[in-house]
């Protein structure tokens, strides 16, 4: 199911009612996030949610082509015009395991025409998987587990940061925190789906 407005601007949580205007979360101004923003084209479930296990545990090209295609046909970034895309890194023992990064397969695909920044961002902590702790788990798991390399490319001043699934916002906070750190101007989060808890 796509998620459609009313959403928080920053978070883009979705808002219980009908269709309209969104504004601020409450959780989005009690806990700033360290990104400008985050949009999320479908609710985690469903086919979605079988396309997404199918990349990221079964390598499956055609489940990629297949959910790629329907995020194209509904992404709108709007105004945005991000310098690069950069995916959520995955540890390397966990990549050497895996053998791909279904958040760089994702970038790829659905954006082809932003340039991307593979090894930008790198993720220095092996941590324990997130869908195995709580939400505040969560948080203190992925706490300094990411960094730039070296540093932002040239010029390169707004990031759109891609993941698969956007659950408590824990990593791509992380994430976003790392890219500033290092000089990047805004950070906007874009991922193929979230868990959804509506606000009121």
């Amino acid at each position: 199911m796509p998620i459609e407005p009313p959403v928080c601007t920053v978070c883009g949580r979705p808002f219980h009612g009908p269709q309209g205007t969104g504004h601020i979360c409450g959780l989005c101004i009690k806990d700033p996030p360290s990104f400008n923003t985050a949009r999320s084209v479908f609710q985690y479930q469903g086919s979605v949610r079988t396309l997404i296990h199918r990349i990221k545990y079964n390598d499956d090209g055609y489940a990629l082509s297949a959910l790629s295609s329907m995020v194209r046909e509904r992404v709108l970034l709007d105004h945005l015009k991000p310098d690069m895309v950069i995916p959520v890194p995955l540890h390397s023992k966990r990549l050497r395991k895996r053998g791909f990064n279904q958040s760089l397969r994702l970038a790829g695909t659905i954006f082809p025409h932003i340039p991307q920044g593979i090894d930008v961002l790198t993720r220095i902590l092996n941590t324990k998987p997130q869908t195995e702790l709580s939400m505040k788990e969560r948080f203190r798991n992925v706490r300094n587990a990411f960094e730039v390399a070296n540093s932002l490319p040239e010029g390169v001043e707004t990031i759109l940061l891609l993941d698969d699934v956007y659950t408590t916002g824990a990593t791509v906070r992380a994430c976003a925190k790392a890219l500033k750190r290092a000089g990047a101007k805004e950070v906007h989060v874009f991922t193929v789906a979230r868990t959804v808890m509506v606000n009121s």
